[in-house]
C-alpha cells in the first residue's frame, strides 16, 4: 500500500489496505488512522466503517464498535461481512 499512497495519496483502497495491515500487526493507532483516511476519500464505501468497528472490537470497547459497524451496515446492509459482525 505505501507505493500505491505514494503514487496517488488519495487512493482509497490502499489506505484500506494499510489499515488491514496495522490491524493484523496490532498497531490500533495507526490502523484507525489509515480507515478514517480510507473513509474520507471514500465516502460511499462500507469498508473503511467496518475496519474501525472491528478495531474498537479488538480494543473492547463496545458501544463505539457497534456505532461504526451500524454505519458499515447502514451502508451495506446485505454485506456478509458487516452481518458476520453484527451476529446476524
Amino acid at each position: 500500500p505505501q507505493q500505491a499512497t505514494t503514487l496517488n495519496h488519495r487512493f482509497a483502497p490502499a489506505w484500506v489496505g494499510f489499515g488491514h495491515a496495522f490491524a493484523a500487526q496490532d498497531e490500533s493507532d495507526q490502523a484507525m488512522a489509515a480507515y478514517r483516511t480510507a473513509s474520507r476519500l471514500f465516502p460511499g464505501s462500507h469498508t473503511p466503517w467496518l475496519g474501525i468497528g472491528m478495531e474498537y472490537l479488538r480494543t473492547n470497547h463496545l458501544p463505539l464498535a457497534m456505532h461504526y459497524i451500524k454505519q458499515a451496515h447502514a451502508i451495506a446492509p446485505h454485506e456478509p461481512a458487516v452481518l458476520h459482525e453484527l451476529g446476524v
